[in-house]
């Protein structure tokens, strides 16, 4: 799975389609990243600003990675974030 995630909406959708992809609960992948069921649920549905060490915590929990990686478009609109 590849995508690019460009705010916390979009994050939330990624997170949510890796858990689904692996048959996994909210509750499972919190209690493998230590952190709350409520918060995975904030982050799926892109309500709350994690702190990256959580999101790490969560990627962990999926098996995945974050890659940093250039943009296709140089637009650039702060009012997406």
């Amino acid at each position: 799975m590849t995508k690019a995630v460009r705010n916390n909406r979009e994050l939330g959708e990624a997170i949510r389609a890796a858990r689904l992809g692996k048959n996994l609960r909210q509750v499972d992948v919190a209690r493998k990243a230590s952190l709350r069921q409520a918060l995975i649920s904030e982050m799926e549905n892109g309500a709350t600003s994690a702190r990256v060490d959580t999101v790490f915590k969560v990627l962990a929990a999926l098996e995945l990675d974050l890659a940093i990686i250039p943009r296709h478009s140089a637009a650039f609109d702060p009012t997406d974030y």
